[in-house]
């Protein structure tokens, strides 16, 4: 499995579906993830982000979703292989943001900040 095959099957483990940031299709429907893929080299962290849009009155969905990732990241990080390496990934600071949608009052996102060391 490739780096980014393992990237998102990580982010689609929460039970929606996952799209890279710039793939999603003009037919899907909310719940749903979106996620960054930045590339480094061996031994190099990138800052990357991740979405997780609802659309409702209330963030209870949204922030209940957050906790589920929080808890599938440590404080210490955790390990994603792929073929000859792995992703290190840890919580960046602030982890978590509300966002806002001036187009849509019930439209929720949380983004989500993480740090990912690329490792043989």
């Amino acid at each position: 499995m490739s780096r980014e095959e393992a990237w998102h099957s990580f982010w689609a483990g929460f039970g929606l579906k996952a799209y890279d940031e710039n793939s999603v299709p003009d037919s899907a429907k909310l719940p749903y993830i979106t996620y960054e893929i930045n590339t480094g080299e061996f031994d190099e962290t990138v800052a990357m982000s991740a979405s997780i849009w609802y659309r409702s009155s209330s963030w209870e969905g949204a922030v209940g979703k957050q906790h589920e990732v929080e808890a599938a990241i440590p404080h210490g990080g955790r390990l994603i292989p792929y073929d000859n390496g792995g992703l290190w990934v840890k919580r960046d600071s602030p982890f978590a943001q509300r966002m806002d949608d001036a187009s849509d009052d019930y439209i929720r996102r949380i983004v989500l900040a993480v740090l990912v060391e690329f490792i043989e």
